[in-house]
């Protein structure tokens, strides 16, 4: 088997084990969601979806965008000692935010509780906040491994904090720890996976305190806060208010739905994954913008296409793994889908503005999206809740994908192929919208198939994914000697 998995590309081999280590990352993560919804209340599905959120939120301050910054300053060197340094600055950086975030969040926990929605108790937000310090320490060592092609490392770092939170978080939910038992499950893996990838990472690199370097580093992580900030409103934050507007319980039937719309984003990460680590360095190759160009159409179609596998084994998911009282979440898995693959499609063509020395027109793009989706949200959700929520977040990521692409352009001219991505894209909608989302039967699971492999076959025949090229050309190789 590895023999074989040698042979294929390097981006398809890396997505490979990056796919791995999701495939058993978030498929124990699933295994936790009929756990969860069977020894936890709606209304407490709901609370800790919203220390959840909070954790989203967080983790981009703590992060300050420190892996974008390495993978702009480490991508474009092209000595490897140099390219260290950068890590070593980069990751000292991250320690430091990660102590100061463990000190302030102990500090004013209950502060925080108190103005979090759904009675969320002190100690379950010191817990939470206590992960987060953590794990906004690992961001740069996984970064790095990625830089390095060293997905085999990733993987055994990613997905086994998983397989510990979880040996965890099960045990103490059939003890009637409730939320509790899942945060703490979720502290001791956190602390366990600090250690090991910190540790790893100081061999390989070391720590440097180059503050001029800390300057440069700053200028074009800072902004990526407020980018990071940006998408956790247009992500979860309508969440907050739903709770606020509709209750726990509603709201714990959305949050279950974007759980399962963003099984999307999952689907798309292996690509991102290699991509996103490698995108600069791929820039300075030879025909490095058609290369890029042609890595984001790929992009693009994958996160398309996984967003109707989504909408297409939702439902039936939802069935199989929830009590009957979620099932009414059913309904909004498909817009959810599709608004993960439109979030996903502008962060592949941000290219052009994450070229820069700085990341302000991001930023500004982004807080402005931002903006337009929390007015819609205070105008929406509270007369249309959930469908209020889809619609707010849809107005403003179409504003900002239309924005960035014509502000990466102006950076960067790449040269896309738009009117085959437009193709695919109304395919996709149209696949949607008629896709059955009723129980699974013979003739429904046909239907499915069908149109995924309509799908499917459009992209190859308009040649929007160059592994399948690359694979042809392997074979047609072999096949001539």
């Amino acid at each position: 088997m590895f023999s074989k998995l040698s042979q294929l590309p390097a981006p398809l081999q890396q997505s490979l084990i990056y796919a791995s280590a999701i495939v058993i990352s978030k498929g124990l993560a699933l295994i936790m969601v009929p756990v969860a919804t069977h020894y936890l209340t709606p209304a407490d599905y709901g609370r800790l979806d919203v220390l959840q959120t909070l954790a989203d939120l967080l983790s981009i301050v703590i992060g300050m965008g420190l892996a974008e910054t390495l993978f702009r300053f480490a991508g474009s060197e092209t000595d490897d000692k140099e390219r260290k340094k950068v890590c070593a600055n980069i990751f000292s950086m991250t320690l430091l935010l990660g102590f100061f975030a463990l000190i302030i969040g102990q500090i004013f926990a209950v502060q925080i509780a108190v103005l979090l929605p759904a009675n969320i108790a002190t100690n379950e937000a010191r817990l939470i906040l206590a992960s987060l310090a953590l794990v906004g320490t690992i961001i740069v060592p996984l970064a790095w491994l990625r830089m390095q092609n060293n997905a085999w490392l990733y993987l055994l770092g990613s997905a086994g904090r998983v397989v510990l939170q979880v040996a965890i978080a099960i045990p103490m939910l059939m003890l009637g720890f409730g939320v509790m038992g899942v945060l703490c499950a979720t502290f001791i893996s956190a602390i366990a996976l600090c250690c090991y990838l910190s540790w790893e990472q100081f061999k390989d690199t070391g720590i440097r305190f180059d503050f001029a370097r800390f300057r440069a580093y700053s200028a074009y992580g800072g902004p990526l806060v407020f980018v990071g900030m940006a998408g956790f409103i247009l992500g979860s934050f309508d969440r907050w208010i739903l709770a606020d507007v509709a209750g726990t319980t509603e709201m714990a039937q959305y949050a279950l739905a974007t759980k399962f719309g963003l099984i999307t984003a999952v689907l798309i990460q292996p690509f991102d994954l290699w991509w996103h680590a490698k995108r600069f360095s791929c820039l300075q190759e030879k025909n490095g913008r058609q290369l890029c160009a042609d890595y984001a159409c790929a992009g693009i179609t994958i996160a398309l296409f996984s967003a109707l596998i989504v909408a297409a084994a939702g439902p039936t998911l939802v069935r199989l793994l929830t009590p009957e009282a979620y099932h009414h979440s059913i309904v909004f898995i498909p817009w959810l889908t599709l608004l993960a693959a439109l979030h996903n499609a502008t962060a592949t063509m941000a290219f052009g503005a994450m070229n820069k020395e700085h990341t302000l027109e991001p930023a500004m793009i982004d807080g402005s999206a931002a903006a337009m989706a929390l007015l819609c949200y205070f105008i929406l959700i509270p007369n249309y809740h959930a469908w209020g929520a889809i619609t707010a977040t849809s107005i403003a990521l179409s504003y900002r994908f239309i924005v960035t692409y014509k502000v990466s352009q102006q950076a960067l001219l790449l040269p896309y192929p738009l009117a085959k991505l437009a193709i695919v894209t109304m395919l996709a909608v149209i696949i949607l919208m008629v896709m059955p989302n009723d129980s699974l039967t013979i003739i429904g699971f046909i239907v499915r198939v069908g149109l995924l492999m309509t799908f499917l076959l459009t992209t190859i025949l308009l040649g929007l994914i160059p592994f399948v090229r690359k694979l042809a050309n392997i074979n047609n190789l072999r096949g001539s000697k």
